[in-house]
């Protein structure tokens, strides 16, 4: 077994993360987001086909929260500070992926979808809406009525379902803060007691054990949390609904690594000189 490190450790690994992640998000982009896709534009696809593309989707995001929580017992020091995310993705990030403020937050755009809806009414008879793709070339594709629908009327059990998950991360997003800041702090403060009384390599790599142990458990229970809230989300939302959710979250991911939107990103960017030159007028 290789010998863990802290955070403010470093050691190679037979596979970096990073490697496991460009495969993951290339299927994701290439393979099951188009596959996906593809079974809600048809008007004649069968809702069994929809959703075992559906099911295949939701699997692959369960499969990266799995090889997470394996790759953070090995090295949890590159999960918590991912080099291999971009500038776009890193405001999201929550102890080492993104927010789970982002499910909930991406369902309640569906939600509300329908506060807000001015699009125009299509024909009673009509089985078919034109929905914008959000890819590239932004072409217009059909969609069945029944799927473009799907968050019209939400269920009474479905709100009620979203905020109880809302209500369980406004509890347990804070702990898992307040835990990882007590472990960073917890450190410190046992090397700087250690420091001076000469055991300084000593004191150094016992703090780090004991704090790799502890952000371990952190980012895994942070990570549990982030699959907990997808299951709970699927679970509570038809397959029509569920199939909508997913390829808005799909999308989503893709988007932050769209290299247009990233290059105007880096445009705006502000260099750190003339930030201090604006404070000091």
């Amino acid at each position: 077994m290789l010998k863990a490190v802290g955070l403010f450790g470093r050691k190679k690994t037979t596979r970096q993360f990073k490697d496991f992640y460009a495969e993951w998000f290339n299927t994701l982009k290439n393979t099951l987001l188009p596959s996906l896709r593809s079974s809600m534009s048809e008007s004649d696809s069968s809702l069994t086909r929809l959703s075992t593309q559906m099911e295949a989707l939701h699997l692959h995001f369960q499969s990266y929260y799995d090889a997470l929580d394996l790759a953070a017992q090995n090295d949890v020091a590159q999960l918590l500070c991912p080099t291999w995310r971009n500038a776009l993705e890193k405001p999201f990030l929550f102890l080492g992926d993104f927010h789970p403020y982002l499910f909930t937050n991406l369902l309640r755009s569906f939600l509300t979808q329908n506060d807000t809806d001015t699009d125009d009414e299509n024909d009673g008879d009509s089985t078919v809406v034109q929905c914008a793709s959000d890819r590239g070339d932004r072409d217009l594709f059909e969609r069945p009525w029944h799927i473009a629908t799907a968050w019209r009327s939400p269920s009474y059990n479905l709100m009620e379902r979203v905020e109880q998950v809302e209500r369980g991360l406004r509890l347990m997003v804070p702990a898992l803060a307040a835990r990882a800041r007590d472990a960073q702090v917890g450190f410190l403060e046992r090397v700087a007691r250690n420091w001076a009384f000469g055991t300084h390599k000593a004191a150094v790599e016992e703090a780090m054990a004991e704090q790799n142990e502890e952000m371990v458990g952190v980012f895994v229970d942070a990570n549990r949390l982030r699959k907990s809230v997808l299951v709970e989300i699927m679970d509570a939302t038809s397959v029509y609904q569920g199939a909508l959710f997913l390829e808005g979250l799909a999308q989503f991911l893709v988007g932050f690594r769209d290299p247009e939107l990233l290059a105007q990103f880096e445009l705006c960017k502000t260099p750190l000189s003339k930030q201090s030159r604006l404070l000091a007028i």
